[in-house]
């Protein structure tokens, strides 16, 4: 009997053992900076679907903002939605208010803005609605937060509000992170609305917060304003020194989206001190990790890099493939609202222009080539060979001006009518191009839709809105969403534009 009481008692031990093991690692995993690191640490995890409710929701929750700072969009959501859902049938706001408050950065990073502030304003309205200092603190940040987004848009004013009232709240709940992060805010929306001697003072007062908590995510912004401050002064290799050591923090904190931005920058700096090896290298790196990372404001802003580095080598061909890419990200990132679409066409605008501007530095530099040419033959003393080529070239360049005007000519007139029709199919769906069924449009992809998932396609193209395609289908809103979103993946599309042309195409 004894021997049975003590071995029910060795296991007990080692089952409370277990769980204080598993806490532990939740803990620190819940705490790390590094997202790899803390995807390790979970790793450890057995069984994570028989953790306590607390204990569960900090793992989905450590999870999520792992995966989104790696910039592993779909696995990210699909933790944050489970922790969201866990932490709503358990009543748990401060995991809820945790959640939304990561979703909210999460659509933030991607440029998807209007979702992104729905979510910050559901975790701020949980954090208003609860009067304990643990959602004072989610309050704080998630104020910073949509000041943040206001200064993605450019809109530094709001950006400056929200900055305010967040290092405001900070102070009054004298939470140190936030102290930290709010006066780095500050100094970031100074330095972009050029009061370089406010944003040197907020930086400072940052950098002396951050250097007691030993937050090296954080020291990459203090670094890149300090490198932003040094170039608008004038001081560009001040500035790169700056923005390398940016780039040794980013790279020790393993956040992608920092890495990214911050590689970018170096490039930026490589360029405008007209080393253009280094820049074009430095821009390759970060594009290339902005897209492996689904980061689209990083791979806008690499291929507009690329651009201009092409330009001024002369290289014509890679400029337009660089400007043509930075569109079609751009086109992505704009929403349709009125502003929006000003901002669009003001963008094809400024594109038409530089477009013209390398067909005509194109055909200087084809001139130019034709005088030296022309000058090597009269050196050589062959006037008349040097005439008889002069007149071949003319004719040659004339003919195949000729031929290019009545190719560019005919290319405008089908994109007009393309155009034309598109905005016809856009205002007015034909029914019979969306007379389609799924088992044909099926047929022509790799991966097939559903039958939800077809229905809700042809009710977009239809023209109906998310609101009035979920009161047809009897879905949520948000389920709308989620299906867009898979047929633009299955469709190989990123908006609703790209798959009326891929069914029509079918």
């Amino acid at each position: 009997m004894k021997f049975f009481v003590s071995m029910l008692a060795l296991v007990l031990s080692l089952h409370a053992y277990a769980q204080d093991s598993t806490t532990y690692i939740i803990e620190q995993a819940y705490n790390e900076p590094n997202p790899n690191k803390s995807l390790e640490l979970l790793k450890q995890v057995k069984q994570p679907e028989s953790l306590a409710d607390n204990l569960n929701n900090k793992y989905l929750l450590s999870k999520g903002v792992a995966f989104g700072k790696l910039g592993n969009t779909d696995s990210s959501l699909y933790y944050l939605e489970r922790c969201i859902e866990n932490a709503q049938s358990t009543s748990n706001n401060y995991f809820l208010a945790r959640a939304y408050n990561s979703k909210g950065v999460l659509f933030r990073i991607q440029g998807r803005h209007e979702e992104s502030l729905e979510a910050f304003q559901q975790a701020l309205s949980i954090a208003e609605g609860n009067s304990s200092e643990v959602f004072e603190v989610i309050e704080t940040e998630v104020l910073g937060n949509i000041g943040g987004i206001f200064y993605q848009l450019k809109n530094y004013i709001s950006a400056l509000d929200y900055a305010k009232r967040n290092l405001h709240k900070a102070y009054a709940i004298s939470d140190t992170s936030e102290m930290a992060y709010g006066n780095l805010r500050l100094a970031i929306v100074y330095q972009a609305l050029d009061s370089l001697d406010k944003s040197l003072e907020y930086n400072r007062k940052a950098s002396d917060f951050l250097e007691i908590l030993y937050d090296y995510t954080t020291l990459v912004y203090v670094e890149n304003t300090l490198g932003a401050i040094q170039k608008k002064q004038g001081r560009l290799d001040s500035s790169l020194f700056h923005q390398q050591q940016a780039l040794q923090y980013s790279k020790i904190s393993g956040d992608n989206t920092s890495i990214a931005h911050t590689t970018l920058s170096v490039a930026e700096t490589y360029f405008e001190l007209n080393q253009l090896a280094q820049a074009l290298s430095t821009a390759k790196e970060g594009l290339k990790i902005a897209e492996e990372g689904n980061f689209p404001i990083h791979s806008r802003n690499g291929h507009d890099l690329l651009y201009r580095i092409a330009l001024k080598v002369k290289d014509y061909k890679n400029a337009l493939q660089e400007r043509n890419a930075y569109l079609i990200v751009n086109d992505s990132l704009v929403n349709a609202d009125a502003q929006e679409r000003l901002a669009e066409i003001e963008t094809k605008y400024e594109t038409e222009k530089k477009e013209a501007e390398i067909t005509r530095l194109s055909l200087e530099n084809e001139l130019q080539e034709a005088n030296l040419a022309r000058s090597r033959n009269i050196q050589i003393g062959l006037v008349v060979i040097g005439l008889l080529i002069i007149i071949l070239l003319v004719v040659f360049f004339t003919l195949r001006h000729k031929k290019q005007q009545v190719e560019r000519e005919a290319q405008e007139l089908q994109l007009e009518a393309l155009k034309k029709r598109f905005i016809e199919l856009q205002t007015n769906p034909d029914e019979k191009l969306l007379d389609i069924s799924n088992e044909e449009l099926n047929k022509k992809l790799h991966t097939a839709l559903s039958e939800r998932e077809f229905e809700t396609l042809i009710l977009a193209l239809k023209g109906r809105v998310n609101r009035e395609i979920a009161e047809e289908l009897f879905i949520s809103i948000s389920t709308v969403k989620f299906h867009l979103s898979n047929v633009y993946t299955k469709l190989g599309v990123s908006n609703k534009k790209e798959a009326m042309f891929q069914v029509v195409k079918s």
